[in-house]
């Protein structure tokens, strides 16, 4: 009986001692935030083609360049604006018994600019001679990457108010962020709404109105992903 009493406290107090050791063990926090913000489009792009149809594939070829020939001749007289040539493809036509019966072609004009009024102008003229395949509106790389530097301090405050958050709600007083990692995702691509053209008096018959787009905006989200220490 005198024995045992020595070996129950000491087992006890391992037990504690061994309890203690455990509750201040470290825990580890995975944690993700996000900040975002509205912001207006400021950059316009358009799409135009020309399909011609022609017996050979020389005339076809000569066809579509000369029209993407006067279509950049164009663009040049509209320094805000930044053309470049976009898909190029020919095809053959065949005739009920599998012979060609003449060649297809469609040539893609691109535009793009952060200047909406010279670009609307433009695409009224190029209309004269091709056709609108789209027009999207986005947020141009620089008014994109001010934003984000805007939301970075946003977002990281929100993952650090996270780990503030857990920490006493585990009972934990301290918080160490060990890594951190900023990501972002891309905003949506807005296509504009197209409004009634207003067509100038002075005009002739043959001219094309210039078209009346809303250039919207897009949401800018910045993630950040991080890992925290609590104590």
């Amino acid at each position: 009986m005198h024995l045992r009493l020595p070996l129950l406290a000491l087992s006890t107090a391992l037990a504690l001692t061994s309890a203690g050791a455990l509750a201040a063990d470290p825990i580890e926090l995975t944690l993700s935030a996000s900040a975002q913000r509205e912001v207006a489009n400021d950059q316009i792009s358009a799409t135009l083609y020309v399909q011609e149809r022609q017996a050979s594939p020389a005339q076809l070829a000569n066809r579509l360049n000369q029209q993407l020939k006067e279509g950049l001749a164009e663009a040049r007289q509209f320094p805000a604006v930044t053309a470049s040539s976009g898909s190029y493809s020919t095809w053959p036509e065949y005739d009920k018994n599998g012979r060609i019966q003449g060649w297809t072609g469609r040539a893609e004009l691109m535009l793009k600019s952060r200047e909406l009024t010279p670009t609307t102008e433009l695409v009224a003229r190029l209309q004269k001679r091709m056709l609108l395949e789209g027009v999207q509106f986005s947020v141009s790389d620089e008014a994109r990457r001010a934003t984000e530097n805007q939301l970075l301090p946003e977002a990281i405050a929100a993952l650090q108010a996270q780990a503030q958050t857990t920490a006493r709600a585990v009972g934990r007083s301290t918080v160490s962020l060990k890594s951190l990692e900023v990501g972002q995702s891309a905003p949506p691509m807005v296509r504009p709404m197209m409004m009634q053209a207003k067509a100038r008096m002075e005009s002739a018959a043959a001219d094309v109105a210039a078209p009346e787009w809303q250039p919207g905006r897009s949401l800018i989200q910045l993630q950040v992903n991080g890992k925290a220490e609590l104590r």
